[in-house]
């Protein structure tokens, strides 16, 4: 999560409905919106025997660029965080711990997918490149 004041991007929607991030751009899946955020507009889903498909153009993240897809507790957040979202993750990014799954941290030169629990900045994960002997979380 982005630290309190700082300015989230813009995300747009294409022609055929994807989305397209931006330079610190963000985007949370909601039931509903109403221009003010709440928990429990948020999505929870439900994987369990399913599965995610997403296509990514990595092509403008160089080094030092991180492109990221998540999953995160915050439909069972009932916290509000620093950044007024009710953000939450591992490493409290936004001042609120949560559960969190990195699906894809990546760039042109790596992919990294990491399991947080709460309160575990580490986690377990694996990938590609990073650099020699990396082993754990990955600032790029």
């Amino acid at each position: 999560g982005a630290p309190a004041g700082t300015r989230i991007g813009p995300v747009e929607v294409d022609g055929r409905g994807g989305l397209v991030p931006h330079m610190d751009g963000r985007a949370y899946f909601a039931s509903r919106c109403t221009g003010r955020y709440n928990h429990t507009d948020y999505v929870g889903l439900n994987l369990l025997g399913k599965r995610i498909e997403f296509v990514v153009d990595l092509a403008g993240a160089g080094c030092g660029c991180t492109a990221t897809f998540y999953l995160l507790s915050m439909k069972q957040n009932a916290q509000e965080s620093t950044c007024g979202d009710y953000y939450c993750d591992a490493s409290r990014g936004c001042g609120v711990f949560c559960d969190e799954i990195d699906i894809m941290e990546a760039n042109q030169h790596a992919f990294h997918a990491t399991l947080h629990t709460q309160r575990d900045h580490s986690g377990t994960g694996g990938g590609y490149g990073g650099g020699h002997g990396w082993n754990g979380p990955r600032d790029f």
